[in-house]
């Protein structure tokens, strides 16, 4: 009875990090589309979902001590609420780069230098990284959590191709450092995402095997 109790409180623990997941990729969509068209709705959006994500952070914090105190597990089930725990101040950290993300789209000037490409690639990235490591932390899946790091390589390929386009401009043309500077700034703010979300794929391994792989980065 003990262990089905167990395994009922870990589906819900489940429950709230899909949905907690759902509501952070939602807010990566907004800020996105608050950069993209420069209209306050969006970004609006995404603040007041910041209020609500710091809510099912504390929630979930609390749920896995509670979970810790009431079911004392060990080995893998332990470190897979522990892993949860870390899961949600990752996917809390990641709802504060998109509030910083609709922040710089407030201060980038319009119209932008040019159509926004490679940002949305680095979001479409980013996003399914910490869509997949979530699964892969709830499913106990380390062959997706290297898909996972695979995928932090090309995320950090389109920010240095940004980053070098954007200087550039800058370096030429001072009087385009406000058009230029925010889209820099949320470039290496999209790149974080994708680093917090390969923390999460690098505790996979160490949730199901009981050992810590740190994954390295080509540059």
């Amino acid at each position: 009875m003990l262990r089905q109790n167990f395994q009922k409180d870990l589906a819900e623990l489940h429950t709230k990090l899909l949905s907690m997941g759902g509501r952070i990729e939602q807010m990566l969509r907004l800020a996105l589309e608050a950069l993209r068209s420069g209209h306050p709705e969006p970004g609006e959006a995404v603040d007041n979902m910041e209020i609500i994500i710091d809510a099912m952070a504390v929630e979930i914090d609390e749920f896995c001590i509670e979970l810790i105190a009431k079911q004392q597990p060990v080995g893998q089930d332990l470190r897979r609420i522990i892993g949860a725990m870390r899961l949600a101040i990752d996917m809390e950290r990641v709802a504060d780069i998109s509030t910083n993300i609709v922040e710089q789209s407030r201060l980038l000037q319009r119209p932008l230098l040019k159509p926004l490409v490679d940002i949305p690639k680095m979001v479409d990235v980013a996003s399914s990284m910490l869509v997949d490591s979530l699964n892969a932390l709830i499913n106990s899946d380390v062959a997706l959590a290297n898909d996972v790091w695979h995928r932090d390589d090309i995320v950090d390929e389109l920010c240095e191709r940004i980053l070098v386009e954007l200087r550039g401009m800058m370096s030429v043309d001072a009087s385009l450092v406000p058009k230029a500077l925010p889209l820099l700034i949320v470039a290496i703010q999209v790149e974080r995402i994708a680093d917090h979300a390969t923390n999460i794929a690098e505790s996979v391994a160490y949730i199901v095997e009981g050992k810590r792989i740190v994954y390295h980065k080509k540059h």
